[in-house]
C-alpha cells in the first residue's frame, strides 16, 4: 500500500503548496491593484477584482482540502514505513498550523483589508510532507515486515 501512496503524497503536497501560493498571490494582487470598496459598491468593481478574488477563494479552499489530505496520507505513509520521527514532525506541523490559524484569525481577519491570505500558514503541513517524501525517496523504502528502517 505505501508504494501506491508515495506518489499520491508527492502530488497532494505539491498541489497543496501551489493552491495555497495561488491564494496568497490572489489576495496580494487584490490588495495591491484593486481600489478599496466604498459604500456604493456591492460587488466586484472590475474584472481584475473578480479574478483576484476567485484566485484567493478557490486557491484557499483547494489548498485547505489538499493540505488535510496530504497530512493524512503523510501520516499513513510515515506510520506504515515506521518513520516515527516523521509522524511526530507531521503532527507538530499540524499543531503549528492550527496555532497559526488561530493567531491569524485575530490579526489578519480583524483588518478591513490586508495583503495576506489567512490560509497561507497551512503551508507548514504540505512542506513537511513533501520533505518527508523527498527524504523517503532519497534513503529508500524498506517496507518488508520485520526489517529495520531508518528514521
Amino acid at each position: 500500500m505505501p508504494a501506491i501512496l508515495q506518489p499520491a503524497l508527492m502530488w497532494l503536497s505539491v498541489l497543496a503548496c501551489l493552491s495555497l501560493l495561488t491564494a496568497q498571490v490572489g489576495a496580494y494582487l487584490e490588495f495591491a491593484q484593486v481600489p478599496e470598496p466604498t459604500a456604493g459598491t456591492t460587488g466586484p468593481q472590475s474584472t481584475a477584482d473578480l479574478v483576484y478574488g476567485l484566485m484567493a477563494i478557490v486557491g484557499g479552499i483547494l489548498g485547505f482540502l489538499l493540505t488535510g489530505a496530504a497530512g493524512v496520507v503523510g501520516l499513513i505513509v510515515a506510520a506504515t514505513e515506521r518513520r516515527y520521527r516523521w509522524v511526530v514532525a507531521i503532527c507538530v506541523a499540524g499543531a503549528l498550523t492550527m496555532i497559526s490559524l488561530a493567531v491569524s484569525a485575530f490579526i489578519l481577519l480583524g483588518l478591513p483589508r490586508n495583503p495576506y491570505h489567512a490560509f497561507t500558514v497551512l503551508l507548514f503541513v504540505p512542506l513537511t510532507t513533501l520533505a518527508f517524501y523527498l527524504r523517503l525517496r532519497r534513503t529508500g523504502s524498506l517496507s518488508a515486515v520485520g526489517s529495520p528502517t531508518r528514521s
